[in-house]
């Protein structure tokens, strides 16, 4: 295989010891069913899925969490063994295409060696293969995603969405005859997405591999592909062209998940599930919770990280940046994938101190905190992070998860702690709170688990909730009532929110004003709706151009 991509990228390929040839039929599945034990109950995760593709197809297949999307990945993967029915890709069955390497995945979550640096993550596949790569793969494989200059970095240096990029040249590296992508862009910035995907597309056709897009975000499947499979509840509800998809939908699901995109620049943005309230009296305010009175300040802070390697360069994060959230104001932080946003979120909780400049709440001196001083600090201040999956222990019922910060920052104990952790479970919208507090994180939907990780940032009673991207794993039909929940609690709990993210249309729903940041420094400030509908910086106009729009990139 050689690609071409990006103009001169340098040889694609791999050379296969065995010397087999590469057949090309594309995907066949007839009649697949998966039924899973839960106890003494049998749960359908997939019901007689049908669908063919044939070579050089590129096809999506898109729904919601829970609906046999994942499943259906691990099947062809050769990790599931379907109850009934025939999977065949290029005329090889699901063990067949495990042992000869012939599929690559790029999973959701990119799992990456910490100890490893990209180059040596990259070319660990080969290595466990047995396969040698070509003079200029590696590095070809870098610069196809946009990694030029971090081929030493480790994991921990780099952003959420440059570490999905390294997972991307990963299942590049085999030069599959099967290319899946699970979610590739849910942890990338709007204009990331657009590089990523166009690369994917581009190496695609060039190529003539099949691949097949997993994804829960109807704009970038319909901006990818120009066939749609839609799947609900283990069922194939809809088999169309991205074009019927968009004009014509005829299944329940797809018209709901086209009615949840709206543009953030309209005059007026309303989302299904979302109803943007009034902000409450202090006296509508729950009576057991603290309505914010403290001020956090950010004065020209600057962050900058030894250089990874002898000889190079420092890493400027944080350049010179200034705002005050106010007491009750929700403030967004937007900016692409290592703009800075997640290490100003460090700098207000003492994870890292600053290298320039003072970060104060109230009389509280943050960037000279000492430890015996943290527990004030994140009474204070909480965290609801971007991964659900990963931000609970899998071993913890939701119960056990919530009682500690309770005991922690409360103080109560026993009949006292487990009242007040249903009574999070109430507020977040878990009900009945008894069968939640039970329940183990895998018996969780990504909703129900974000909720989950709210309810554990409510349980100190903060004055501040610093939301680190909090819905970008979520599907379209969750979004929605995560964001109404906090705007609900914002207003109704009267605590400030510094909402961070790179989704503009969830920014513009449920903040008041909006700074955007662009290599470390703040770019442009203001309203959300000002900023959003009047952009004076090029980079914000980038921003809201590279959004997703289904009207606007339909493949034909």
């Amino acid at each position: 295989m050689t690609s071409s991509v990006h103009g001169g990228v340098g040889p694609i390929a791999t050379t296969d010891p065995t010397g087999s040839p590469h057949l090309a039929t594309g995907i066949n599945i007839q009649g697949l069913t998966k039924q899973f034990r839960l106890g003494r109950k049998s749960v359908d995760a997939l019901a007689e899925v049908n669908l063919g593709t044939t070579k050089d197809t590129f096809l999506a297949l898109l729904g919601p969490s829970g609906c046999g999307k994942s499943t259906i990945l691990r099947i062809l993967a050769g990790l599931e063994t379907p109850s009934t029915g025939e999977v065949i890709v290029n005329g090889l069955t699901p063990q067949e295409i495990r042992r000869q390497h012939a599929i690559g995945i790029a999973f959701q979550d990119s799992a990456l060696l910490p100890w490893r640096s990209v180059e040596k993550n990259i070319r660990l596949p080969l290595e466990i293969a047995g396969i040698r790569a070509e003079p200029g793969l590696i590095a070809g494989l870098i610069d196809l995603v946009g990694l030029s200059g971090f081929e030493h970095a480790k994991p921990a240096q780099l952003s959420g969405g440059m570490r999905q990029r390294v997972s991307i040249a990963l299942a590049l590296s085999l030069e599959p005859q099967l290319l899946v992508f699970d979610e590739p862009t849910t942890a990338l910035d709007v204009l990331v997405q657009h590089a990523v995907m166009d690369t994917i597309k581009q190496l695609q056709q060039s190529e003539n591999f099949t691949a097949l897009l997993i994804s829960h975000d109807l704009g970038v499947v319909l901006e990818a592909t120009a066939r749609v499979l839609v799947m609900h509840e283990g069922a194939i509800v809809e088999d169309a062209p991205a074009t019927d998809i968009l004009n014509h939908p005829k299944d329940d699901y797809t018209r709901m998940l086209l009615s949840h995109y709206a543009d953030p620049r309209a005059e007026v943005v309303e989302l299904p599930g979302f109803e943007k309230r009034a902000t409450p009296t202090a006296g509508a305010r729950a009576s057991e919770s603290r309505a914010a009175t403290t001020t956090l300040v950010v004065d020209h802070v600057s962050k900058v990280y030894p250089p990874p390697r002898r000889g190079e360069k420092a890493v400027t994060a944080v350049d010179d940046v200034s705002f005050i959230l106010e007491p009750g104001e929700a403030l967004a932080l937007v900016g692409a994938s290592g703009s800075g946003k997640s290490t100003i979120a460090k700098l207000i909780t003492a994870v890292e101190r600053p290298t320039a400049g003072t970060v104060t709440f109230g009389d509280l001196r943050i960037d000279t905190l000492g430890r015996g001083a943290f527990r004030t600090l994140h009474r204070d201040v909480q965290m609801v992070f971007q991964d659900p999956y990963a931000a609970l222990n899998p071993l913890h019922t939701v119960e056990y998860t919530l009682t500690r910060p309770v005991v922690n920052f409360t103080g109560l104990h026993g009949r006292e702690a487990r009242r007040r952790v249903l009574e999070l479970l109430e507020t977040v919208g878990l009900s009945p709170v008894e069968q939640f507090a039970a329940k183990l994180p895998h018996q969780l939907s990504g909703g129900q688990r974000q909720r989950v990780v709210i309810a554990r940032a409510l349980a100190s009673d903060p004055q501040v909730i610093i939301a680190d991207e909090p819905v970008s794993m979520l599907d379209v039909s969750l979004r929605a009532g995560v964001l109404a929940l906090l705007d609900d609690l914002r207003l109704q709990r009267g605590v400030s929110m510094l909402y961070i993210t790179h989704d503009l249309l969830s920014a513009r729903v449920v903040t008041d004003n909006i700074l955007v940041l662009n290599a470390g420094r703040v770019v442009e400030r203001g309203s959300t709706a000002r900023v959003l509908r009047h952009p004076e910086d090029e980079y914000t106009v980038r921003l809201l151009d590279a959004i997703p729009n289904p009207s606007r990139d339909v493949v034909a």
